[in-house]
């Protein structure tokens, strides 16, 4: 008797979820026949799954719950004020090369709530060598505040150890040292790790605070990566803190990876996406010290968002995605620089499970004669996803693409077309990075810090190999078979 009712109960919620993939989750369809097949066929099984894994409304929720919708429009009107907002398409009249990308700046103003400026520095940095001793003397100089968010930060790395010692100090010299990390990203890090910087007045926060609520929403990270110092120099990119980046982790050497360094009116966009992203953890450690800082944003403008100390004169906009958004934006940019290319395109990325519409663009700029060149790791740290995108190879050979695997760890999230438009960030060309994680990722319009990406690109070509049809054609059937597998379970992830 009671095993006919749990069956009932477990048959029910079964329906309820599926009725929630048809009718209140907006997914492709694939992802939703894929979840839809999964609860049928594994009704116990696949609602725990789907509950881990698959819903996204948990998140939504959370978001509504502990955002402060009152203190971020504080933060957008004191935004607009201090760089004065206007339109970007009068923006952009000011460098007439950037008039050709038009469109482009609009789609993502629309798509991501990003200002266009034209009055930064971006700086290129294209290893963990070259980022942490930058990044490093540009903490020690700060007068006022730091704030830190990584998806992953060693503690027990020498250059976690360091970063640590460092923050810890400038917290005991009286400046407002802040920290968030992710707690699955730090999974092996304890948080009492930090524990220098908060004994030194230094505050620190881990996204999902509880281990309980870090299990319930495995599936959504706090994939971004960032420092801003004094609301004038922010660094961001791919890198994380840890040994690995620098090389040192014998098993997935070399690495290769990008960050950049950026000074104007784009870090006033990076400050207040830190700040949003405070508030929805502080929110959830109830810690009101916290807040009254964040909801009283007029009575410290100053401190946090002084305007640019260094001028310069590239254009920037910052391209954010939360998993509550509306518009994919990371994917949409990805896009527009695929279908706006015209003499070349030139792509890093880790992973790489593109969906239809990013696949087919890449296609079609290759098929229309445009330079189309992708660049994949060669040592795998996750296999599966090394699969999925060995799977796309053959396609994109055939249509023209030309295709580079490093002989270490590529980690860098690049993308660079005609001699004009970069973009450097966190978000992979994958499924996850575009709808689950939290993303930023840096589009720079500007013809000296373009050329540097393309050259950059081409002088790692030599430490790549490229794949050729024929012989990539060989690689046997089983491997096929492989790829193919978890290509078709990539929906579910």
């Amino acid at each position: 008797m009671y095993i006919w009712i749990l069956m009932a109960v477990l048959y029910g919620i079964n329906i309820l979820s599926i009725i929630s993939i048809i009718f209140f989750e907006k997914r492709d369809m694939s992802t939703t026949f894929a979840w839809l097949l999964v609860l049928i066929f594994l009704p116990v099984i696949g609602f725990v799954l789907y509950f881990f894994f698959g819903s996204t409304k948990k998140l939504e929720v959370m978001s509504r719950k502990y955002r402060i919708t009152e203190a971020e429009e504080l933060y957008l009107h004191k935004r607009q004020e201090l760089m004065q907002k206007s339109d970007p398409v009068d923006e952009i009249l000011k460098d007439p090369e950037n008039l050709l990308y038009r469109d482009m700046i609009q789609i993502n103003s629309k798509n991501a709530d990003c200002i266009f400026t034209e009055n930064n520095n971006v700086k290129l940095l294209i290893n963990g060598q070259q980022k942490f001793p930058c990044m490093f003397e540009d903490i020690r100089k700060a007068k006022s505040s730091i704030n830190v968010m990584y998806f992953i930060i060693k503690s027990r790395d020498s250059i976690g150890k360091e970063m640590i010692d460092i923050l810890a100090k400038k917290a005991a010299e009286g400046i407002k040292v802040r920290v968030i990390f992710d707690g699955l990203g730090c999974l092996k890090t304890r948080k009492k790790d930090f524990d220098p910087i908060v004994e030194n007045g230094g505050e620190v926060q881990r996204f999902l605070p509880s281990m309980i609520r870090t299990i319930m929403l495995a599936n959504y990270r706090l994939h971004r990566k960032m420092v801003v110092i004094d609301g004038q120099v922010c660094y961001t990119g791919g890198i994380n803190v840890g040994d690995d980046y620098l090389g040192k982790y014998p098993k997935i050497t070399p690495w290769r990876d990008t960050s950049v360094r950026i000074t104007g009116s784009a870090v006033t966009e990076l400050q207040f996406l830190f700040f949003k992203d405070w508030v929805f953890c502080a929110r959830q450690n109830r810690r009101s010290v916290y807040m009254k800082n964040i909801e009283e944003p007029e009575k410290q403008p100053e401190e946090y968002f002084p305007g640019p100390e260094e001028p310069g004169v590239m254009g920037v906009q910052v391209i954010k995605y939360d998993p509550g958004n509306k518009y994919e934006a990371h994917k949409d940019s990805y896009v527009k620089m695929c279908t706006s290319a015209r003499e070349y395109l030139y792509i890093q990325s880790p992973y790489f499970v593109p969906d239809q519409t990013l696949l087919e663009s890449i296609r079609m700029a290759a098929q229309a004669g445009t330079d189309v060149r992708l660049m994949l790791p060669g040592i795998a740290d996750k296999g599966f996803v090394y699969k999925v995108a060995m799977s796309y190879v053959e396609e994109l050979l055939e249509a023209g693409v030309r295709v580079y695997t490093h002989e270490g760890f590529l980690h860098a999230k690049t993308v660079v077309i005609d001699d004009h438009v970069a973009s450097v960030g966190t978000t992979n060309m994958d499924l996850r990075s575009f709808r689950l994680d939290y993303e930023v990722n840096t589009l720079v319009y500007s013809r000296e810090f373009a050329i540097e990406c393309r050259d950059t690109f081409l002088k790692d070509i030599n430490d790549c190999k490229e794949i050729q049809l024929e012989e990539f054609k060989k690689r046997g059937k089983w491997e096929y078979i492989k790829e193919s597998f978890c290509r078709f379970l990539i929906p579910l992830s």
